[in-house]
């Protein structure tokens, strides 16, 4: 709460930062409009058409002014509805991970754990995203049978009861797991978006094959033998981690499970899928966000700002993520500034992402709030 606190106030203060900055200049226009006295006599009115001119910056100045007589409210409530449905296609991918990891845990569980993981990314590190998100599955999540395993999956089965310490650790393992993969495609599915929407802005060259460069290091990693061996590796790190300082065999942690095998291409088609809906809605709630704020020389057109607002946000995003910084606080920011520059004005850029973050931390905090009663309300220990 103190991290969610602290990101929204730095948001209100770069707002009204902007808000004295657009004022500033209108004044000076009103300067620059008024009659000069000097030496007692008043000094001959400016041209008219300078006058005009200055009249017609002064009136665009004053729409473009980031005030609420200014702003768009059906076009913010329409960026945070598809800023909320744009939350909800990742949690079809945790659960068809879990699922394909051998946990049982239902849809709406699933979905309550993905949301409410979403208020870990604004502490340091973004480990307390897998610690929310793996504490929500574990706590109505079971291993499924063999038994009740299909055939021809490749389901990671288990002849553990859950009732069994071995078993819980199993299940902990693997719900880690899951998370772990679920964020990984989610953002290297981002990256490889805004790599290819790249080429659709006016950015220098350079920056649109560094894009493309970025969008094939970003896909590798979702590439079934480069994601098995990825999961392999961190389930070997975290049985490691548990066996370090005990001192005798017995009370070790059993071998690392091979998970693995999970990872087929099916999976991984319908991640992509998913994950690429979740980033459209995304951009397009982004777009909403840069039509609800007045610009002073006008928006792209369509397509275009849709293309530009999705490439945008999407790589902002991505590497806020890779930051580690809670929320990826600056880095978002820089980024995005960069490739809005390119089709906006900087005073209509910088409000647009300031507005961004404050509509997505009120649309995730309300969203994890809802999760964090249904949760409640699912747990058996709170019957």
């Amino acid at each position: 709460m103190v991290a969610l606190v602290l990101a929204a106030k730095d948001a209100v203060q770069r707002w009204q930062m902007e808000v004295a900055a657009v004022r500033s200049e209108v004044d000076l226009l009103d300067q620059q409009l008024s009659p000069k006295h000097v030496g007692g006599e008043v000094s001959p009115e400016l041209p008219g058409h300078e006058r005009t001119q200055l009249i017609e910056q002064r009136e665009r100045l004053l729409k473009s002014l980031p005030t609420w007589s200014n702003v768009s409210v059906g076009a913010l409530a329409l960026a945070a509805a598809f800023y909320a449905l744009g939350l909800l296609p990742p949690a079809l991918v945790l659960h068809a991970a879990l699922r394909g990891f051998g946990v049982r845990c239902s849809l709406l569980r699933t979905t309550a754990a993905q949301l409410l993981g979403h208020l870990g990314k604004y502490v340091p590190g973004k480990a307390v995203v897998v610690v929310l998100r793996v504490s929500a599955i574990v706590a109505g999540g079971e291993l499924i049978p063999r038994c009740e395993l299909v055939p021809r999956e490749t389901l990671v089965s288990s002849e553990m009861t859950s009732a069994s310490p071995e078993s819980k650790r199993s299940l902990i393992g693997r719900a880690t797991s899951c998370v772990f993969f679920e964020t990984l495609l989610m953002m290297s599915v981002g990256g490889a978006l805004a790599g290819v929407l790249m080429w659709s802005t006016p950015l220098p060259q350079w920056v649109k094959w560094a894009a493309s460069l970025m969008a094939i290091a970003a896909s590798i990693p979702t590439l079934p033998p480069v994601m098995r061996r990825v999961i392999a590796i961190v389930s070997r790190r975290r049985a490691n981690a548990k066996n370090a300082g005990l001192d005798s065999p017995e009370t070790a942690a059993p071998p690392s499970e091979d998970l693995s095998t999970a990872i087929t291409w099916p999976r991984l088609m319908l991640g992509w899928f998913w994950s690429l809906c979740s980033w459209c809605l995304i951009g397009l709630s982004f777009a909403c966000v840069m039509k609800s704020i007045p610009a002073y020389n006008g928006l792209p057109m369509g397509g275009h700002l849709l293309v530009v607002a999705t490439a945008a946000i999407s790589l902002g995003m991505v590497l806020g993520f890779a930051s580690l910084l809670p929320g990826g606080a600056g880095v978002r920011e820089w980024v995005t500034l960069i490739v809005l520059g390119t089709v906006t004005d900087p005073t209509h850029a910088l409000l647009c992402v300031i507005t961004a973050r404050i509509l997505f931390i009120v649309v995730e905090s309300a969203m994890a709030l809802v999760s964090h009663f249904a949760l409640r309300a699912m747990s058996p220990a709170s019957a």
